[in-house]
């Protein structure tokens, strides 16, 4: 008796299948695009932590961390798509500007030494604006649009865990370039939000990224490990070393529950004004800049008078800032509200 004969066509696919199997090999060539990690002796411009531990895990044993997932990655390609297409905007635009600038010397090179002359920061600058005869730094940032609508003014980045390291990295551009100022270039849904940066309003910032960089490096060639970070449970719990490389002994005292009715009602009005507060900030500021140097003016119903004022800074030595420098670790208390129905930032965040 003849056995029946096997039918080898293959079965139809489906449209999901035939989407689901572009989407995987696309993933696969976004993943074959990843740069693996390797050991640096030095801190990146865009990796500034708040722990020096974690500085010293990025620097020594950076292919530890597991690859990025290809969603991620493709974000990431994304955000430098983005950020190539804003610099090529930029350029047209500056033909028609008042005054007009151009943009120079991208993705330029640099680095900053601590006392010991060792190499503690590198990295690149985007760009630089040539305008009414200054060049200053330019920094392009496509981050998660969630992030980017809260952000009115420069400082504002750095109550966000996400977006401090993009702030110091700029700084340490206007360091190493001996520039007073600079400009933050941030992507969103309408026109892009260009951020003006002064860098003597943060010096003191800058001085700790570079002593962070400094303490990590000493750590690095001594092959030893900084102290736990400590008091900020939040912060290691964000760190990708944490649970791996990293296991400090977080205590938790647990949250205490308010159930005071007009305090609850202080806070929900406090939330309903926020946006106004925000909106007062911003045009405040915006009418101050236009009006600064008039000590005397009529505008509509409005009188302005205006009064220099003296500005005393006192430059020190290092060494000698240093010692008479103390830290109280309750000198100061910062309050963060978030109400627990309002939506949370992505962690997007890379170093390079």
């Amino acid at each position: 008796m003849t056995a029946p004969a096997i039918d080898t066509t293959p079965a139809p696919l489906t449209p999901t299948a035939l989407a689901k199997g572009i989407e995987t090999a696309w993933g696969a060539h976004v993943a074959r695009s990843a740069r693996p990690q390797t050991p640096h002796p030095y801190a990146y411009a865009s990796a500034f932590r708040t722990c020096v531990r974690r500085m010293v895990y990025e620097m020594d044993r950076p292919q530890k961390l597991p690859p990025w997932p290809a969603e991620v990655l493709a974000r990431f390609r994304r955000g430098d798509d983005r950020e190539r297409d804003l610099l090529s905007d930029l350029q047209r635009v500056g033909r028609d500007a008042d005054p007009p600038f151009k943009l120079i010397g991208q993705q330029e090179r640099f680095q900053l030494k601590d006392r010991k002359g060792r190499v503690a920061i590198s990295g690149k600058v985007d760009a630089r604006v040539e305008i009414a005869g200054a060049a200053p730094p330019l920094e392009v940032k496509a981050w998660s649009p969630m992030m980017v609508d809260r952000i009115e003014t420069f400082e504002d980045l750095f109550d966000n865990p996400w977006t401090r390291s993009g702030a110091h990295q700029l700084l340490a551009y206007l360091w190493g370039a001996g520039e007073p100022f600079g400009f933050l270039l941030l992507d969103r849904s309408g026109l892009p939000k260009l951020l003006p940066v002064e860098l003597d309003q943060h010096v003191d910032r800058m001085e700790e990224f570079l002593q962070k960089a400094e303490r990590a490096i000493d750590h690095l060639e001594a092959k030893t490990l900084p102290p736990f970070l400590e008091g900020d449970a939040a912060e290691c719990k964000r760190c990708a070393w944490y649970g791996t490389e990293c296991n400090p002994p977080l205590e938790s005292r647990g949250a205490v529950v308010l159930t005071d009715p007009a305090l609850i009602k202080l806070l929900a009005r406090r939330d309903e004004l926020a946006a106004a507060a925000k909106e007062f900030d911003k045009l405040d500021r915006e009418v101050k800049g236009q009006l600064r140097g008039i000590e005397e003016g009529i505008a509509g119903p409005f009188v302005i008078n205006g009064k220099w004022q003296k500005k005393t800074t006192t430059d020190l030595p290092a060494d000698v800032k240093k010692k008479y420098t103390t830290t109280d670790p309750k000198g100061s208390f910062r309050l963060e509200i978030v109400r627990l129905d309002g939506p949370a930032a992505p962690p997007e965040e890379r170093t390079s």
